[in-house]
This record gives structure tokens, C-alpha cells and sequence, in this order.
């Protein structure tokens, strides 16, 4: 390995000696909208500028708050940005000389660092100039805009396992990417008359393909004497098994704390650890008082949506048919 350092120092230079002084551009001159003309311009590929993670504070909270008025297009090609590519990054130069250098100097060193897969890929492309360090992450677009909660995990797990390895801007890209996930496909609002569209008794099995996909073996009950309890949801993990008592309201009313005090009435009798009512609307103050002293969870229908987003991609209101349909097959009727 020691031949090729006379090449690797004449990199490190050519590097060092680049003459950036006609080839920048300084966006935080710029407004968000020039900035982002920039991005998605061909002009991007003759400067160097910040495009890989919102370059201010300022810029990132004005994209975020409109956000719901661009379209889907522009913000995965934004993300695309902000994702990592496979590739090489200038500060890959000194990670490649700090291990040659312990090769040569540190073999322990050596040996715990080319453990990981980045340092093999890393000595592997200086010995055989075919292989690039970096495997990037932008295959996580083909997981929007319908599983944008995977979408956000395999971001978390790329950040985790390169968290020492990755440049602070490309650290703080991967962050921006989530927010923009977070904002466009999670928090996306739909009109509240698609969920109060639908007939009640679907709507229970609308929550129940929720609770399933969020890990949950459910079972939905009977139409009548359910007690209350539209919904049975379990998970075991372990020394534990969780019950849920699930009620659903398909309404467009206040639910008021009565309806609360029903379903608590339930939770003993079932031996279970929690109750959860859902709705489409909201709950009353005395309700909301009486659920968060007894234990009570509640979600309306603000809350609800974005779950729904989560699990179910922001184009669930298309598939709804579908998703409970494919419940009504899948869960058994006691």
C-alpha cells in the first residue's frame, strides 16, 4: 500500500489547491425561491453551493410552512437532494490517509476501523479505483409517497450507522430530508368528509388495519352487545402483553365524557392495560378531564389523519376500499 502514497498526496493537494473563488455561490445572499430556482436549474452542475441541506434556519422554516401548497414532484426532488448519493466526499481523502497511516503505524487501529464496511470500501476503491465509499441512500424516494414512515426509519438507520463517518452538512441533510418527509406525507391534511363518508361499522376496521400495521394483532367485535369496545388490540414484547379496549366514533358531533365513562366501564371486566377511543371529531373538556385522570387515550380526528399518513401513505384516501376491505378479510368476528 505504501507505493501508491506519492499518488494519494498528490490528491490531498489538488484538493487543497482548488480555486473556488469564480465557482461559489453564497445562497444566504439569495431568497428561498432563487435558491430553490438554482437547485432544480442546469446551472447547478457549473457552481458550488449549498444543496445539500437547507442553508439557514430561515430558509428551512419558510419551506416547511408552505409546504402543502408545492407539489409532490418538487419536494421528492428536494429530498432527492438531501439524501446521499454512492460516491466519494472530499474529507474521504484524510479518513483514507488516517487508515493508511495506521496501517502503517497502528495496526490495532487498523483493525478495528476496517471492520466497518465504510473502511472497506474505502481501502478497497484506493487499491482497485472501482469501488466508491459511499453506498448512498436515495433508493428510500421509491418508499414515497406511500410508506413514509419506513421512509423515515431507513433514514434514522443510514444516520445511525454513519453517524461518526458522515460530513456535518451531509448530517444535517439527512435531518432536513426527515422534516420534509415528516411535513409533506405525515402531516398532509385531507377534507374530513372522506373518513365521515364512510359507514361506521368500516370505519372500525379502517382503525383496525391501523393498529395492525402500527404491530397490533386486533380483533374486531360484533356489532352489538360489544360493551363499548369496537376493537380488541394486542402486542406482547417481553415480561409483557399489552390490551388495548378500542372504541371508534365515525362522528361529526363532540364526543362528550358519558361516552368516556362507557368504555373505562369495560376495561376491568376485560382484564386489560388500556383503553383507546378514537373519532373523527373532537372530545369534550369534561372528557378530555375524566381520560387523563383515569388512563384514558384519546385521538381525534386532527390526530388521526396523520397517523393514517404514516402508515398508510398520504394516498390512503384512494385505497380505503381497499385497506378495509383487506381487514374484513383478514380479522375473525367473535
Amino acid at each position: 500500500m505504501e507505493n501508491k502514497s506519492d499518488d494519494l498526496d498528490k490528491i490531498i493537494e489538488d484538493n487543497l489547491d482548488l480555486d473556488l473563488e469564480n465557482s461559489v455561490i453564497d445562497v444566504q445572499e439569495m431568497d428561498i425561491n432563487e435558491w430553490l430556482e438554482l437547485i432544480f436549474s442546469k446551472k447547478d452542475k457549473k457552481y458550488l453551493f449549498i444543496d445539500y441541506m437547507f442553508p439557514n434556519e430561515d430558509f428551512r422554516e419558510k419551506y416547511l410552512e408552505s409546504i402543502h401548497e408545492r407539489e409532490e414532484k418538487e419536494v421528492i426532488n428536494l429530498i432527492r437532494k438531501f439524501l446521499i448519493r454512492s460516491g466519494s466526499f472530499n474529507g474521504d481523502i484524510f479518513k483514507l490517509k488516517y487508515l493508511l497511516h495506521c496501517h502503517k503505524n497502528d495496526k490495532k487501529q487498523f483493525i478495528n476501523l476496517i471492520q466497518l464496511e465504510f473502511y472497506k470500501r474505502l481501502l478497497n476503491g484506493y487499491l482497485n479505483k472501482n469501488i466508491e465509499p459511499w453506498e448512498g441512500n436515495t433508493w428510500i424516494i421509491d418508499l414515497l409517497p406511500n410508506h413514509p414512515k419506513l421512509a423515515i426509519e431507513s433514514i434514522g438507520a443510514y444516520f445511525t450507522a454513519h453517524i461518526q463517518l458522515l460530513p456535518d452538512g451531509k448530517f444535517s441533510g439527512l435531518l432536513d430530508a426527515k422534516a420534509l418527509i415528516r411535513a409533506k406525507f405525515i402531516y398532509a391534511k385531507h377534507p374530513d368528509e372522506i373518513l365521515l363518508s364512510i359507514d361506521p361499522y368500516d370505519f372500525e376496521f379502517l382503525i383496525s388495519a391501523l393498529y395492525s400495521e402500527m404491530g397490533y394483532e386486533t380483533q374486531v367485535t360484533k356489532r352489538s352487545g360489544d360493551g363499548g369496545v369496537d376493537i380488541i388490540a394486542k402486542k406482547s414484547s417481553v415480561g409483557e402483553k399489552e390490551i388495548l379496549l378500542i372504541q371508534c366514533k365515525r362522528y361529526t358531533g363532540t364526543v362528550g365524557r358519558p361516552k368516556i365513562m362507557n368504555l373505562y366501564g369495560a376495561l376491568s371486566a376485560a382484564k386489560a392495560n388500556k383503553c383507546v377511543l378514537v373519532t373523527t371529531s373532537e372530545f369534550s373538556k369534561p372528557g378530555k378531564e375524566f381520560a387523563s385522570e383515569n388512563g384514558i387515550e384519546l385521538i381525534n380526528g386532527k390526530e388521526l389523519q396523520p397517523l393514517l399518513n404514516k402508515y398508510f401513505g398520504t394516498k390512503w384516501p384512494l385505497n380505503l376500499d381497499y385497506i378495509i376491505s383487506n381487514e374484513k378479510k383478514r380479522v375473525k368476528l367473535d
